[in-house]
């Protein structure tokens, strides 16, 4: 078995060829807390010693957070590190570098103008936490840590083939983390197993707790079968929830879901993320510097400043109480996490109008969770016939994270033996 420290300088090598993902690396810092690890007699839990990417909006002692944005590169670099990354440092993690991500973490697509796209086979990456994500499945990191408004852990996280999760707001500190929608932004992880997700959610939340997994699903049926879900995607999900059942997982076909009833809320009034981003970012518009923005955050940012107020804070009166049916129900659901199969990326960037059509349609499906401040996770279930990952996504209710967690391992046991015997 390799040291901590051999992980960490094959982590860096790897990492420095990868500059679509990684925007720096911490080559002092990860081999001082590499030997520090292999100095200790024992592990302090089982990620001591595990490598961990970090995404551009999270404070690294030293490093400039840019949010993916030139209009910050010169900035002083911080002064401390944020509250998450000083607890997976105090747990023994190993922290590589800062990966990549749209530009203020404001689109689903991954797309990064100014540092690159960590496309795979010309395919986007998803995003925000597009470099996040690709940390962990190019085997460059063991964990990654990003931050999730609409969907920007689950969605790169589906398109990409790993876990990604969303917990409760709240439930992570978001001191030192650059805001994007306060209402609704998130730190969220990614990994290739949920059993790490579970131990770096302990981590960084203080909650050990280990309940019983939900002994049943709810399958959100009316938002599996509709339109907006590719058939290719539908069928993957489909053939998911199937093995499952099979399994022993009691499923229950829910055809008038609130994770539904939220997109409804959406579609009619707006999503609310987008109302509180332009209060975040919209004076950039104004500024000298506004042409140095990606023009296709740039165009979001303008199209959400034509939200009205009235109807997004109907969006938000309402969405209180489907949260608290949700809470009462004490029902985890199951639907696709992304109802498209990653688009290439070359297209979208010459058309704007498709551009906004796919950042629409990726981040449909994981809005519903955000909206209701639910935690959420993503679970790779196989590819398309085309080679695009499919992502299915578990959603619990609020503040059910371990519960959700521990549900969450054993349906990806359960697929993974499914997966095994076929």
């Amino acid at each position: 078995m390799r040291s901590a420290l051999e992980n960490t300088r094959a982590a860096l090598q790897r990492a420095s060829g990868e500059r679509e993902v990684f925007l720096s690396l911490l080559p002092e810092r990860a081999q001082t807390e590499a030997s520090q690890r292999d100095g200790r007699p024992q592990k302090s839990g089982p990620l001591d010693g595990a490598t961990v990417s970090w995404k551009d909006m999270i404070a690294i002692k030293g490093i400039t957070a840019t949010a993916g944005s030139l209009l910050w590169r010169d900035d002083t670099p911080a002064e401390a590190d944020a509250e998450v990354v000083r607890r997976a440092s105090q747990a023994g993690l190993v922290s590589i570098g800062v990966t990549n991500q749209t530009e203020l973490a404001f689109s689903g697509i991954g797309y990064n103008p100014h540092f690159g796209t960590p496309t795979t086979e010309g395919r986007v990456p998803g995003g925000s936490s597009s470099g996040a994500a690709a940390s962990v499945a190019r085997g460059i990191t063991r964990l990654a840590v990003g931050t999730d408004t609409a969907g920007s852990c689950r969605v790169p996280a589906a398109f990409q083939g790993v876990v990604g999760f969303r917990p409760t707001r709240g439930r992570y500190p978001m001191s030192g983390v650059r805001p994007l929608a306060p209402s609704y932004d998130t730190v969220g992880s990614f990994a290739r197993s949920v059993a790490d997700i579970i131990e770096l959610d302990a981590i960084l939340s203080g909650d050990t707790a280990s309940p019983d997994a939900a002994s049943g699903l709810s399958v959100a049926i009316d938002l599996l079968d509709e339109g907006g879900v590719a058939a290719p995607i539908s069928l993957r999900c489909k053939e998911a929830v199937t093995a499952l059942e099979r399994a022993g997982i009691l499923i229950a076909y829910t055809k008038r879901s609130p994770l539904a009833e939220a997109l409804r809320l959406i579609s009619a009034g707006g999503w609310p993320g987008a109302f509180e981003a332009v209060r975040t970012y919209g004076h950039l518009l104004e500024t000298r510097d506004a042409h140095r923005l990606d023009p296709f955050v740039a165009a979001r940012l303008r199209a959400s400043a034509g939200l009205d107020s009235k109807r997004i804070a109907e969006v938000q009166h309402r969405a209180r109480d489907l949260r608290e049916t949700i809470r009462v129900a004490d029902t985890c659901y199951i639907l696709p996490t992304v109802g498209i199969e990653a688009p290439r990326l070359a297209p979208l960037l010459e058309n704007p109008d498709e551009f906004a059509a796919a950042n629409t349609a990726a981040l449909r499906l994981t809005m519903p969770a955000s909206l209701l401040d639910l935690p959420a996770i993503s679970l790779p279930v196989g590819k398309t016939c085309d080679g695009c990952w499919v992502g299915i996504q578990l959603v619990g209710p609020p503040g059910g994270d371990r519960r959700l967690l521990a549900t969450a391992a054993k349906v990806e046991t359960l697929l993974m033996e499914k997966e095994t015997l076929t």
